[in-house]
């Protein structure tokens, strides 16, 4: 199975309702292609985990390469697992990921991975034990 996690940036002109589309089709889609996950905007930013099926996923991140929602889609974890971290969701959303706006940000102009990134990355992974936004 794989799990990548990216961060992206966020087209300016998204609305309350687009991020309710988006969600609302990554949902139905990951159900019907086995794959499960998590999402997470800022306003600015999106960082997201898509994990299941090798083809599957990749054929999903193609399709989220393409969308025009965002741009700058940075891959800042790939790796094959046998466990799912967001097992018991087609793709948990959180709206409000309090405390990481400014570390979300730099994780995206940067595009790399830091000791400092841990705890961002840490506690986007807990949102799938704790199963809701933080």
């Amino acid at each position: 199975m794989l799990s990548v996690i990216y961060v992206s940036v966020a087209d300016p002109g998204l609305t309350p309702d687009d991020i309710a589309s988006l969600v609302e089709g990554a949902q139905r889609c990951n159900a019907r292609d086995e794959l499960t996950g998590a999402l997470i905007y800022n306003g600015q930013n999106f960082m997201q985990l898509l994990e299941g099926p090798v083809a599957k996923a990749e054929a999903c991140l193609a399709r989220i390469r393409a969308d025009r929602r965002h741009n700058g889609m940075i891959e800042i974890r790939r790796r094959l697992v046998t466990t799912r971290e967001f097992a018991g969701f087609s793709m948990l959303y959180s709206p409000l990921f309090r405390d990481h706006d400014e570390d979300l940000s730099r994780l995206a102009a940067q595009g790399t991975l830091d000791p400092q990134d841990e705890r961002l990355i840490a506690n986007f992974l807990a949102l799938g034990r704790h199963g809701g936004a933080g």
